[in-house]
């Protein structure tokens, strides 16, 4: 089985691995360079082969000033806006994000083609190859988009803006801190695996913060032979590294075994 895979960041490299893992020839398509990595970064699920047995740190989880869902409306506007991770939990384990990405590019870069991806290229590789998967920004894809960014199909999406520090006082390591209240500006404070972020409403934020875009959704129907994963590739805000594994060894799976299951009567 041939896969191609689109993006270098911490997904396409997961991707790649599962299907390496399976048995695929495997080529990487990206600007061959290691993508940044901020914010409160963090792996919920073991990427098999690469995370080690146990968890790097178990992440404790608080909410001060209100409930989860006064964060959620005070930096969605929307309660229903789903959130990465189990915030209802108040701990739970995590592998070092950092750390595994440079696992995986450690093993995979040299799979790596230097290159860019056009949209209308994008929707002609899959008659090249058995299987697309495609971690670049979905709403930088999408064919039925001018240059202005309009067009029928909706890329939703919150702006925050972030600065590399922790807020809440004295904040211990591998903490997140969500603020539903108005006693402090920010709405949330992360000290995960020695990295320190805070994250503001736009417009509360302080000079030097770095505005950040957050997918949340998409309704793009563009390319359906194309396995669309990762957080920027699916346009889902609640998707992992660790989804992008696991959804390229589902479709590999389902793909190498549907003649002897459709021979089931």
């Amino acid at each position: 089985m041939r896969v191609t895979v689109i993006g270098c960041g911490p997904a396409g490299l997961a991707a790649a691995h599962a299907a390496v893992g399976l048995g695929a020839r495997v080529t990487i398509i990206a600007p061959k360079r290691m993508s940044p990595q901020h914010g409160p970064l963090l792996i919920q699920r073991p990427i098999p082969g690469i995370t080690n047995d146990h968890p790097d740190g178990t992440i404790h989880q608080r909410v001060i000033g209100g409930s989860i869902l006064d964060y959620r409306y005070k930096l969605y506007g929307d309660i229903n806006i789903g959130i990465n991770g189990d915030i209802l939990q108040p701990q739970y384990h995590a592998w070092d994000h950092r750390k595994t990405y440079n696992t995986l590019w450690e093993l995979y870069s040299g799979l790596i083609i230097e290159g860019k991806v056009e949209s209308k290229e994008l929707s002609r590789m899959h008659t090249h190859t058995d299987l697309v998967v495609s971690t670049a920004n979905a709403s930088e894809m999408c064919v039925n988009r001018d240059s202005f960014g309009k067009g029928p199909h909706r890329f939703l999406f919150k702006e925050v803006a972030v600065t590399e520090d922790y807020s809440y006082p004295g904040q211990p390591d591998n903490t997140i801190i969500f603020n539903g209240g108005d006693e402090f500006g920010w709405v949330r404070s992360s000290r995960v695996f020695g990295v320190p972020v805070t994250e503001w409403k736009l417009g509360t934020q302080p000079p030097a913060a770095r505005v950040i875009r957050k997918p949340i959704t998409t309704d793009c129907t563009c390319y359906p032979h194309v396995l669309r994963t990762g957080r920027f590739g699916a346009y889902k805000n609640e998707t992992w590294v660790d989804t992008a594994y696991w959804d390229v060894y589902n479709a590999i799976t389902s793909m190498t075994r549907a003649p002897e299951l459709e021979a089931i009567k």
